[in-house]
């Protein structure tokens, strides 16, 4: 009884928000446009007549070590909070930790993989 209380109090709730962000991401995907529009990237300051590109380009080169501290920082601080527990004593306590820890560590894999990924792109770490 304790396993399924485990997995439905854990898995359930990131089942649940892992379809409805992909939901979201459908329902977004249709309603805004695609296409290129010169809108997105011309200029707007203070009502003046906008021409050329915009002057500041925002520099991305640090947003996957970004990912990785708001992704890993959290998890780390939540298992040490839990490493006061008396989980030798108790293999039930034991075994909902292990399902904590092996759940956050498939949660984490597609985060830090995307973050890595973004951090080896070399075409963000080039000067404009």
């Amino acid at each position: 009884m304790a396993l399924t209380q485990a997995l439905l109090a854990f898995g359930l709730p990131v089942i649940l928000f892992l379809i409805a962000g992909y939901g979201g991401y459908k329902i977004l995907s249709m309603v805004v446009p695609s296409e290129y529009n010169p809108v997105k990237v011309s200029r707007f300051e203070a009502g003046n007549i906008p021409y050329g590109e915009g002057r500041l380009w925002f520099p991305l080169q640090y947003y996957g070590y970004v990912l990785v501290y708001t992704s890993i920082e959290p998890i780390v601080v939540l298992f040490f909070a839990i490493s006061e527990a008396a989980y030798t004593t108790s293999f039930i306590l034991f075994r909902d930790l292990l399902i904590l820890i092996l759940s956050s560590i498939v949660i984490l894999y597609p985060i830090l993989y995307y973050a890595v990924k973004q951090v080896n792109t070399i075409e963000y770490w080039l000067l404009r």
